[in-house]
């Protein structure tokens, strides 16, 4: 459900709302990775605002535990794939997979990085459930994000809350 049906049902205004996802998001702490994992690593495309603000979400699960490890928002470059990266290497990683995409290669050590055909399954089924169940990284809609803050806000509550 988005904002405005929400609130709605809550009986309370959006800003309330809004202002309560902050509070809730701001309380959830970022989970403590174990060491030795092995992770999957992706990326989803979706707007801010307008079509012409393209956004990437790239983001890294357990491949145990599903759980998601970490997340960060931004464009597709390599700022933004090592945001994750260096997260999951201060952990340890054992193994990272990724897809075929070029700038891994570049930013995870070739000892620890692996592409293979099937490996990546359990991450790209987690993005068909991110697109269903949050329609602002649904294709193909007329919802999207306004604000980054709020976006962040609702991708904690989402994964660790």
């Amino acid at each position: 459900m988005g904002i405005r049906s929400t609130a709605r049902i809550l009986r309370i205004s959006v800003t309330t709302l809004v202002k309560r996802i902050i509070t809730i998001a701001k309380e959830i702490k970022t989970p403590i990775l174990s060491y030795g994992q092995t992770y999957e690593m992706d990326e989803i495309r979706f707007f801010i605002r307008s079509k012409k603000n393209l956004s990437w979400l790239v983001y890294a699960i357990d491949k145990k535990s599903k759980q998601v490890a970490s997340f960060f928002i931004g464009k597709r470059t390599n700022k933004t794939l090592k945001a994750v990266t260096k997260t999951l290497e201060n952990a340890d990683a054992k193994t990272i997979y990724t897809d075929g995409l070029m700038n891994y290669q570049f930013i995870i050590s070739k000892d620890i990085h692996k592409v293979k055909r099937y490996a990546t399954n359990t991450i790209e089924r987690k993005n068909l459930n991110i697109r269903t169940h949050l329609k602002r990284f649904n294709r193909k809609t007329i919802c999207y994000s306004k604000s980054l803050i709020i976006l962040n806000a609702i991708l904690k509550i989402y994964f660790w809350g």
